[in-house]
């Protein structure tokens, strides 16, 4: 039985709302959150880069009103991470992993339903980036952290636009399915070497205003630690 590459991205995106839950439920851990808060968080971050998708692109009904099986996944993975968690702790990087497998997940999800609505390859790559990014923005300002696509460490929107781009730029000309796996892929494969390898965009500095602080040239270093305590009697020993 052939795979068509919308039921694909439909399992692609069910999985990604899943795993999106899962971060919702993990990131709310330590903020003294009850069941009702955590499931609301949950469900927020694996619905809101496709709500805001289906938004921009006038795509009525939205994706989880007209397929409830979105909700329920969504509810049923941040119930079941609420159960698990409280018994079983996590590795601290489970996070990061997860919400860069949703990242690519959505991202993907979002760039082909905007070609398969008639929008052009800019916008495919503008939603896959929102459809992407959206819900882990959510989940970020609801627990009180700076999201991580405005931090200037963290590689995070940029793994969405490259994987959106060979996806746009290559469609057509490989099978949907494996240049929507490769893409997805791609950007989970950047995303963990950005992690840890701590691969990041440069910094925009202003000439005079935003430069490192020099090192203190030598006269006024041997001048700062002939002031410190204790160092005139090393020198009379």
């Amino acid at each position: 039985m052939t795979l068509h590459i919308e039921d694909f991205v439909y399992y692609a995106d069910l999985l990604g709302v899943a795993v999106f839950a899962v971060t919702g439920v993990l990131a709310a851990q330590g903020k003294q959150i009850d069941l009702f808060g955590v499931m609301v968080l949950a469900v927020v971050t694996a619905l809101g880069g496709g709500t805001i998708r289906d938004l921009a692109l006038n795509a009525h009904p939205l994706i989880w009103i007209a397929d409830p099986i979105l909700l329920w996944t969504a509810l049923g993975a941040a119930l079941l991470t609420f159960v698990l968690c409280r018994y079983w702790p996590y590795p601290r990087r489970t996070l990061l992993v997860l919400d860069a497998a949703g990242l690519a997940l959505f991202a993907i999800a979002g760039a082909e339903k905007a070609m398969a609505l008639g929008f052009s390859p800019l916008i495919a790559v503008i939603m896959a980036i929102s459809t992407g990014c959206a819900g882990g923005m959510i989940r970020d300002l609801m627990t009180g952290r700076i999201p991580a696509i405005l931090q200037h460490d963290e590689f995070y929107a940029t793994c969405a636009l490259l994987g959106a781009a060979f996806y746009v730029l290559v469609h057509g000309y490989v099978d949907p399915n494996i240049l929507a796996f490769l893409s997805m892929l791609l950007i989970f494969v950047i995303r963990l070497l950005a992690v840890f390898s701590g691969v990041r965009l440069p910094v925009f500095l202003v000439a005079g205003l935003d430069h490192p602080p020099r090192r203190p040239s030598l006269p006024k270093r041997l001048k700062r630690r002939r002031q410190r305590p204790g160092s005139d009697k090393e020198e009379n020993k």
